[in-house]
């Protein structure tokens, strides 16, 4: 078992990551990591997918829009939809944000040491499950 001294010098690490960067919240690194997996993705695709009023994903949207992490693009076919796009700006907090968490995520295995195998195990469960959901 690892003493309280270890336990705060990880969760002291983990609130140092956070505040390495300033990052938009976590709803909006997951729209941005949505769109980036999702290409031609339209706020109403995203708002079925979770559940979610088209106009709360609009808002967070637009609010990535006006701080330069989207582009809007409208369909030439068909100009009611629109489509987002990452611009350099996300691409590189996506890369940043990526680091801090594998830093974090290697630290906890760290932590972990043969306990880590059981983590996985739990978290492959974990998303056998939402994967059956999606079924």
């Amino acid at each position: 078992m690892k003493d309280k001294n270890e336990v705060k010098e990880f969760l002291d690490l983990v609130r140092q990551a956070n505040h390495r960067v300033n990052l938009p919240g976590s709803v909006e690194i997951f729209l941005l990591l949505e769109i980036k997996c999702h290409k031609n993705i339209t706020a109403s695709e995203i708002a079925n997918k979770y559940h979610v009023t088209i106009p709360a994903v609009m808002h967070k949207l637009d609010s990535l829009i006006n701080d330069e992490y989207l582009i809007k693009i409208v369909d030439e076919k068909d100009k009611r939809k629109k489509y987002f796009t990452l611009t350099p700006k996300a691409i590189m907090l996506l890369e940043d944000n990526k680091k801090i968490i594998d830093d974090k995520i290697n630290h906890l295995f760290d932590y972990l040491g043969s306990d880590k195998d059981e983590l996985i195990r739990i978290l492959n469960r974990i998303v056998e499950m939402e994967d059956e959901k999606d079924v």
